[in-house]
């Protein structure tokens, strides 16, 4: 049994291996990062496009991460401090209790019956006092603006990828890079389904094409 655990659990190093390896690799083949940002003062040797397209999406990549744990740190603190806004509420007639997130669920729950007309009342003067307690929070630490900037990363992010796969590759490091966004991206998809065997498989072949044996 431990030996089927080990081998669930060596694919992910692998695959955290590879994508490091490959990004390491890849920004060697960039060259001068001020050649890179600033195309007037020349480009690496091999001129190919493609890395420049993919070192700008790296870059968006990155924030997207960073943004992403930054939202989840804020969004953690929220709920240990004062939880999602929501009021429970004991359904009428079934003995159960549900939580309503908003006022409409509340008007759903409680329908217009007028036996349920008090406590529809005070579930949303509890939903209401909920939401101000979470909203002066979110103010305080700022979790919308970090969501806002969250979701600006991601639309970066799209746009820096449909402009590297717009520009074809003319070298084997720019077919590579474009392989390490598909893999990176997807790192948290399964490890042992296709394709991303393969598309590993493809990425180390095309390391062992374009780098000398010391270079991996």
């Amino acid at each position: 049994m431990a030996d089927s655990d080990n081998s669930r659990t060596l694919p992910v190093v692998t695959r955290r291996r590879l994508l490091s390896t490959s990004a390491t690799w890849l920004a060697a083949q960039v060259g001068d990062v001020n050649a890179a940002l600033h195309p007037e003062n020349g480009r690496p040797d091999n001129g190919d496009p493609t890395l420049m397209l993919w070192q700008d999406w790296r870059g968006a990549h990155d924030q997207v991460e960073k943004f992403c744990r930054r939202q989840q740190r804020l969004e953690t603190a929220l709920i240990d401090q004062v939880g999602f806004p929501h009021v429970d509420i004991a359904v009428p007639d079934q003995d159960c209790v549900v939580a309503a997130f908003t006022m409409e669920e509340i008007e759903r729950r409680f329908s217009d019956a007028p036996e349920n007309a008090e406590a529809k009342m005070r579930a949303k003067a509890i939903l209401v006092e909920r939401q101000a307690a979470w909203d002066a929070l979110d103010e305080r630490l700022g979790y919308t603006r970090a969501k806002q900037a969250e979701e600006k990363a991601f639309a970066m992010r799209e746009e820096r990828l449909n402009d590297l796969f717009s520009q074809p590759a003319r070298s084997v490091a720019g077919v590579a890079a474009k392989l390490h966004t598909i893999l990176a991206m997807g790192e948290d998809s399964p490890g042992d389904e296709y394709p991303w065997p393969q598309i590993r498989a493809a990425m180390t072949d095309l390391l062992s094409l374009g780098s000398t044996p010391s270079d991996i």
